[in-house]
């Protein structure tokens, strides 16, 4: 009987442990088609429709009817859904704001609904761009549009209610970029990583510096590289802040980064507790952190991070700036034998173009072919080397590379179907190769799908290596 006890007491902590880290789960009603997630005044979690309000009150959706059209009208007349895609929320002079992602049209909260409040046009210039309040208005870094990204700071200014660029001083400019990490603090900007790249090949190429820009001074200036043990270094929302740290949330981890002391503290929790949708923003409210879980069966959740300082939490901590210092190719100098080396070199010179000249050679950012190149993201360069080393690439080594969830056959399928496709696609734009990839069979057996390479894969390596190269 006392075993019976013990165990009991034993189920109602755990179950009670495990529902502290989800306060909150709501369904949002499949009514719901169409809608702006939001935190707005007096910390109200709210979805915003085009018809009224659907504020989250004691774990239920109170809908507020605007009681005109007006937005509704507006927001047709404007051209563009309104969903988190196109729309961002932010809070200025303690009223709730949304505007445009690309930019120009800006709503202001005002007698119950939402109106209109700028002169400017649809810009769809800075999609994607990391938004901000100083004093009380609205700015923008980065961003993409015009097929190209943007390196500028931008702001919305009420009195003409107009957007204007920030000027600055500094001869050092980042590189242009959109869906950037970043944090407003003491009249400075951080920033680190974001995306960027070609937009005739890739826009998506992600970038691991940080930096900081000066308000006071209108100068940036360079703080280094991002610690590699930070994997994601790229958001589609401004992150929430939480005491002196922005919170990034990933399918196991919820990573606080403060660049003021230059910590990031990774704290993994089971992936079942999250399962954050990234389409959506995330919003925190004291200590309580609130996003929208679920792809197909949308809900909203709040996770407790005070949760975060028990024991049973595995935390990470390291710098966000890598200290380490560069690798650097070692240069030997024989001064005795200059003219003797000069000549060497170049003979090898001549030896090595001729044997790279139908190669295609790979490395870590990419693949190159007569002196032409074209970027690759991690998962086609995994692939590429598997294909340079194995003689029969499977389904299953692929889907391994793909993705380390469990999906459906069919959705492992797409997915394979999808990224080959696109693969191939960049190789017969680089070497007019149409099968430069194609899928066989396994020769030993026939059920197996798998991949082989046409094309004559090599990795990449530098003249100084080849050298110094004996056969």
């Amino acid at each position: 009987m006392r075993c019976l006890i013990d165990c009991f007491i034993l189920f109602v902590f755990a179950a009670g442990h495990l529902l502290s880290f989800s306060q909150v789960d709501v369904k949002i009603p499949d009514s719901i088609k169409s809608f702006v997630f939001a935190k707005g005044t007096n910390d109200q979690v709210k979805l915003i429709t085009a018809y009224g309000n659907h504020v989250l009150k004691d774990s239920v959706f109170m809908f507020e009817k605007f009681e005109s059209l007006d937005f509704l009208r507006q927001i047709n007349d404007v051209g563009r859904i309104l969903n988190n895609s196109e729309y961002r929320s932010i809070m200025l002079n303690e009223k709730l704001h949304l505007f445009h992602n690309g930019g120009g049209v800006v709503f202001a909260e005002l007698e119950g609904s939402y109106k209109r409040v700028d002169n400017s046009t649809l810009h769809l210039n800075q999609a994607g761009g990391l938004y901000f309040e100083m004093e009380n208005r609205l700015h923008l870094y980065g961003g993409y549009g015009l097929w190209a990204h943007k390196e500028y700071i931008t702001f919305y200014d009420p009195t003409v209610k107009q957007w204007d660029i920030n000027y600055h001083n500094s001869n050092y400019v980042p590189t242009a970029r959109w869906k950037a990490i970043g944090d407003y603090t003491n009249d400075t900007l951080y920033v680190l990583g974001g995306r960027a790249g070609d937009s005739s090949v890739d826009i998506n190429l992600d970038l691991d510096d940080i930096f900081s820009y000066d308000f006071s001074s209108a100068t940036y200036k360079n703080l280094g590289k991002v610690n590699p043990l930070l994997l994601k270094t790229y958001s589609n929302f401004t992150l929430p802040k939480y005491s002196s740290s922005i919170v990034l949330v990933t399918p196991e981890k919820i990573t606080m980064i403060d660049f003021v002391n230059n910590e990031v503290v990774e704290n993994v929790v089971l992936g079942k507790f999250l399962n954050h949708n990234s389409r959506y923003p995330c919003y925190i409210v004291g200590n309580d952190l609130y996003y929208i879980s679920g792809f197909d069966n949308l809900s909203v959740k709040s996770y407790d991070l005070t949760s975060l300082e028990v024991d049973e939490i595995q935390k990470n901590t390291f710098s966000l700036i890598n200290r380490s210092p560069e690798s650097k190719p070692l240069r030997v100098v024989l001064i005795s034998f200059v003219s003797l080396l000069f000549f060497w070199a170049m003979m090898k010179l001549f030896v090595y173009q001729d044997h790279i000249k139908d190669l295609i050679l790979y490395d870590k950012n990419g693949i190159y072919y007569r002196k032409r190149f074209i970027s690759m993201n991690n998962n086609e360069i995994k692939f590429i080397q598997l294909l340079t080393s194995e003689p029969f690439v499977s389904a299953t080594m692929l889907n391994e590379i793909l993705s380390e969830k469990d999906y459906s056959k069919s959705h492992l399928t797409e997915l394979r179907n999808t990224f080959i496709l696109k693969l191939k696609t960049k190789i017969e734009n680089l070497t007019g190769e149409k099968d430069g990839i194609y899928e066989t069979k396994n020769r030993n057996d026939k059920r197996i799908k798998g991949y082989k390479a046409n094309s004559n894969f090599k990795k990449k390596t530098s003249f100084i290596v080849h050298l110094f190269k004996i056969k």
